[in-house]
């Protein structure tokens, strides 16, 4: 195949993952362009050359084996790095999931003590008022019917309010389950090196 030294300058390549670094090929091709132009201006003297010596043809084709050899060189460097950068890329993944799982775990663990501390909270809180509603039953009928509906407006209020905490706690331990989930989707979909 027939090549001038502007298809070598100008020969584009399909850029793949991680794959090989665009400003140096393109510097490459261009080196092979100017030594292709530079055999192709000694071609004349070279040919009229080559009759009387014939050592000039070993000479080019030293020459394209060093160039083949640095190619290869560059080539085996370019995977190198990649397989490399590769291997970076997953530890720093697995390193961000085990920590994102540490925490997540944490924070379930603090979400879990609130909630147990409302709900005792809640439990006592029940107690102590239905011990004062019977107190007050005893003293008077009327005075206890009003207290105990005092009573049973408040308790409902510190319900509600330990209801919306514990609704609250449940939320954030959602959120904080999708965001594990999320940590081990990410570093699952992680290639391997």
């Amino acid at each position: 195949m027939a090549l001038t030294s502007s298809e070598i300058a100008s020969k584009e390549f399909l850029v793949g993952l991680r794959g090989y670094d665009k400003d140096e090929v393109r510097a490459f091709l261009q080196a092979v362009a100017e030594a292709f132009d530079q055999q192709g201006a000694g071609a004349a003297p070279a040919a009229a050359a080559a009759t009387a010596a014939p050592s000039g043809i070993g000479d080019l084709g030293g020459q394209i084996e060093s160039i083949l050899n640095t190619a290869r060189d560059e080539a085996a460097k370019l995977r190198a790095d990649a397989e490399a950068d590769a291997a970076t890329t997953r530890s720093d993944a697995d390193a961000y999931a085990a920590t994102t799982r540490a925490e997540a775990e944490q924070h379930t663990n603090e979400a879990r003590q609130k909630l147990t501390a409302a709900q005792d909270e809640a439990l006592g809180l029940v107690a102590d008022a239905q011990g004062r509603v019977d107190k007050m039953i005893e003293t008077s009928k009327a005075e206890a019917d009003a207290a105990a509906r005092q009573s049973v407006a408040d308790l409902t209020r510190q319900v509600e309010e330990l209801t919306t905490a514990r609704d609250t706690a449940r939320d954030q331990l959602t959120e904080l389950r999708t965001k594990l989930d999320k940590a081990l989707s990410v570093a699952d979909k992680t290639p391997d090196a």
